[in-house]
């Protein structure tokens, strides 16, 4: 009998021995499942990431040339400002003379 219980208990350590080894493979087929779907997370998120950079990059580049542009407007409009003040100078003294040649005819 004391055979018989070694043998059981052998068996037994087999039985669960191989439970835990195929509850561990099972684990380990589980859990590079999960890296596999870690990384294609990933790469989808490196791929959104590096199309993000190019679009922030593209709207730098358009911000820069609208900078650009506005400085050329402001430069613009201060040129056309000050033509505006010499030919209202301009106006102001072709008035003053107009009224010096009508006092002197009348």
């Amino acid at each position: 009998m004391a055979g018989t219980d070694s043998r059981k208990q052998l068996l037994t350590l087999i039985r669960d021995f191989a439970a835990e080894k195929s509850h561990g493979e099972r684990r380990v087929a589980g859990l590079q499942k999960r890296i596999q779907e870690l990384q294609s997370e990933m790469d989808t998120a490196n791929a959104e990431l590096e199309e993000s950079k190019r679009s922030k990059e593209a709207t730098e580049q358009e911000l820069k040339g609208f900078e650009v542009e506005l400085a050329m407007n402001e430069a613009s409009i201060q040129t056309l400002e000050a033509r505006n003040s010499a030919i209202q100078r301009e106006i102001s003294v072709v008035g003053s003379d107009l009224e010096v040649l009508k006092r002197q005819l009348y």
